[in-house]
Order: C-alpha cells, then sequence, then structure tokens
C-alpha cells in the first residue's frame, strides 16, 4: 500500500493521541456508503479514525460523524435552495467545520489521493489539491503552534 501520510511519522508526539479504526472497520466503512475509499484516506482514519488527536481537530473527522456529516451537507445544501450543486452517491464528506463548510472528496473519481472540496453557501470548490496535502498543512499549523516551525 503507497504511504501518503508517512510523513506524519517523524512528528508523532505532535499529534496528540489519535486512535484508529481496523480494517474490517473501513471495509464497514466503504459498505455502509457504497464506495471505495482513496487510500490516503484510509491510511488518516487507520491513524485518527476514533479519536482524531490534533490533526483536523476542528473538522468533525472521526468516523462517528461520517454519516451526520453527509445529513448536515444534504441539509445545508437544501437550504439554499439554489440548486447550483448536486450531491452525488460518491461525494464522501469526511469532515465539517461548525456546520457551515464541508469537506468532501468524490471517490468516483478512484484516486488514491484526491482533490478535496468544500462545500459552502451552495457551491462546491477545490480546497486543496489533494487529501495528503490538506493533511500536511493541518500538521504543519499544529507544528507552528509547538514551536517546531517558526511562524
Amino acid at each position: 500500500m503507497a504511504k501518503y501520510l508517512d510523513f506524519l511519522q517523524q512528528y508523532a508526539k505532535h499529534l496528540g493521541d489519535p486512535q484508529g479504526v481496523s480494517e474490517t472497520e473501513i471495509k464497514a466503512i466503504e459498505q455502509q456508503f457504497n464506495v471505495k475509499l482513496p487510500l490516503a484516506y484510509v491510511e488518516f482514519i487507520s491513524i485518527f479514525g476514533k479519536k482524531r488527536g490534533r490533526i483536523l481537530r476542528n473538522y468533525s473527522s472521526e468516523v462517528a460523524y461520517l454519516a451526520q456529516n453527509r445529513k448536515d451537507a444534504v441539509k445545508a445544501l437544501g437550504s439554499m435552495g439554489n440548486g447550483t450543486f448536486t450531491i452525488k452517491d460518491s461525494h464522501f464528506f469526511f469532515g465539517q467545520w461548525q456546520e457551515l463548510s464541508s469537506y468532501f472528496f468524490d471517490c468516483e473519481q478512484l484516486e488514491d489521493d484526491p482533490p478535496v472540496y468544500v462545500l459552502d453557501a451552495g457551491k462546491a470548490d477545490v480546497f486543496k489539491p489533494s487529501f495528503s496535502q490538506l493533511i500536511r498543512e493541518e500538521l504543519n499549523k499544529v507544528l507552528k503552534f509547538d514551536g517546531v516551525i517558526k511562524k
């Protein structure tokens, strides 16, 4: 398996106390949402799936939130009522920020490290060019806070 998040290993002491999900739990998530999860995301939830530690800590990113994240995205989009964006079954909502912005990737693309989109105010835009880039930037925020990287 490719290692998209290998860069996290050298900073383990800065990650907090994450807890991952098992391979069996990952397969159950794929069945529940009828998708094939990207490898970069599989690596992420293998480390942070049950308890997120310090990465994406403001995103409601634990697997326990996945169904609610999707419901909230559908609800938010429905309240906009303008029909500029349509949520597809292949859109996987892995995170949410303050019930305002929903973060997802499109599993239909079958990319190992897909672009991340943000759904906000009824429209979806590319947020980061890849999931691993999002995690790298989140790690950099933690490292800056910890004084490892100069501000």
